[in-house]
């Protein structure tokens, strides 16, 4: 080291020296008075913890030593060899490169579903992506209807309210029902909540699905109402848009799946020219695009002049009732079948052959087939936009009987699926993979 350096070393460290003593002569009363009380919290601690440990470390020292040198212990010798840490280090790098070489791929909505607390807490509550598609058979045409729903729900999530406490859901097949009738409205009107309406009532009462009064009033799963509120009540189910810079009457068409003439009619446009920022246009059947899922798979142009139909024929006679197969809510004691999901270009078919004994509006069901097999079992498709089935025809597995819809209680796209035993509601996945 440099001798300068050095030097400057030394000199600085006689300058606090210098500055200790000085402190001490002048200020060491004071200080002595004011580190007193600490003095006595630090002896505590000393003695209280300090001793004992170092005490225990001694001991612990003296064992340890009595046990490596004086006996010369085989095991402890191995473990302590420096060439033991090399060999372990080589096999946990071995195991590392064998393990990511022969894993396999690990999808994050399934990573945990075998443990025993899933199994016991999270079975059922969980939303299960399982991307597989139906194959072919002829459609037959039927009758459309409207939408009738209830409570507060997440409009973005493809569900329904078919809960065991509802008065409407009932393993009782085949019963009549007729929708209510509600009068033709011209335009937008305002609703002010009364003391004890629910979405749902008020959806029912203006003969609207659920999902229309929550677009409409930018509503969500945990939105709520007081006596009061005013709520935007459109004409017809669908979406009340406000044109943007940019937009064309093509391109709203497009992503809301509806129909430009239909657009232009009802809102009494003469041209597809005529939009201005800052119009609103009812957009009826209209549904907000929603991400794409994992079960919008490509079509090929071929399939596009295919009928749909399901051919995956289980044992027992049984096949999946639809195209989709992401599960949106599960068969729990208190929902009483299963919600698979959907869009318009998909279709609900029989999971057994039998003979349609209901196929029409039933309450929050909306546009519900029922098929009774002959042997105690009665399969119920629910929420649909249209049904080609009537009751008494006879129906073979796979065979189309809906389209996917959002009519009843129900806040999207989706297949409301039950199996009916002897009258008692049963798990649909004891019959349907």
């Amino acid at each position: 080291m440099n001798l300068s350096v050095k030097q400057f070393i030394v000199r600085v460290l006689l300058g606090l020296l210098r500055g200790l003593i000085l402190v001490k002569r002048h200020g060491g009363g004071f200080l002595f008075r004011l580190s007193h009380p600490l003095r006595g919290v630090g002896l505590f601690f000393v003695r209280a913890l300090g001793v004992p440990v170092v005490r225990a470390l001694l001991v612990l020292r003296r064992s340890v030593s009595r046990l490596l040198f004086p006996a010369k212990h085989k095991l402890i010798f191995v473990i302590s060899n420096r060439f033991t840490v090399h060999v372990m280090m080589g096999i946990i790098v071995a195991a590392v490169v064998f393990v990511n070489v022969s894993a396999r791929d690990v999808r994050a909505e399934d990573f945990g579903q075998k443990s025993l607390l899933y199994q016991l807490v999270a079975a059922d509550q969980f939303s299960q992506l399982e991307v597989v598609e139906a194959g072919d058979v002829p459609l037959t045409e039927g009758a459309s209807l409207s939408y009738v729903p209830d409570v507060v729900v997440d409009a973005r999530r493809h569900v329904d309210l078919d809960y065991l406490e509802e008065e409407y859901v009932t393993p009782e097949a085949g019963r009549e029902e007729v929708k209510p009738t509600v009068p033709k409205r011209s335009g937008v009107e305002s609703y002010v909540i009364q003391e004890g309406d629910t979405l749902g009532q008020v959806a029912e009462k203006f003969g609207l699905s659920l999902s229309t009064i929550l677009w409409s009033n930018n509503l969500s799963y945990t939105s709520t109402i007081q006596p009061g509120d005013e709520l935007s009540i459109l004409p017809v189910d669908g979406v009340l848009y406000t044109v943007r810079s940019g937009d064309t009457l093509s391109s709203i068409a497009r992503n809301f799946s509806v129909d430009a003439k239909t657009v232009m009619a009802q809102n009494g446009l003469a041209s597809a020219d005529r939009l201005a920022i800052g119009d609103k246009l009812l957009l009826p059947g209209g549904e907000p695009p929603t991400p794409v899922s994992a079960a919008r798979r490509s079509t090929s142009l071929s399939e596009l002049f295919t009928a749909p139909s399901s051919s995956a024929v289980v044992s027992g006679g049984w096949t999946w009732p639809t195209n989709w197969r992401v599960i949106t809510q599960y068969y729990t004691w208190r929902h009483t079948g299963i919600d698979i999901d959907g869009d318009y270009s998909t279709f609900s078919y029989a999971s057994r052959g039998g003979v349609v004994i209901y196929s029409g509006w039933r309450s929050g069901y909306g546009l519900t087939v029922e098929v009774d097999h002959g042997d105690g079992y009665v399969t119920r498709y629910a929420h649909h936009s249209k049904n080609f089935v009537s009751v008494g025809q006879v129906v073979e597995a796979g065979q189309a009987l809906a389209q996917t819809g959002s009519t009843g209680r129900s806040t999207g796209t989706h297949l409301h699926f039950e199996v009916i035993r002897n009258g008692r509601f049963q798990n649909p996945f004891d019959y349907v993979r």
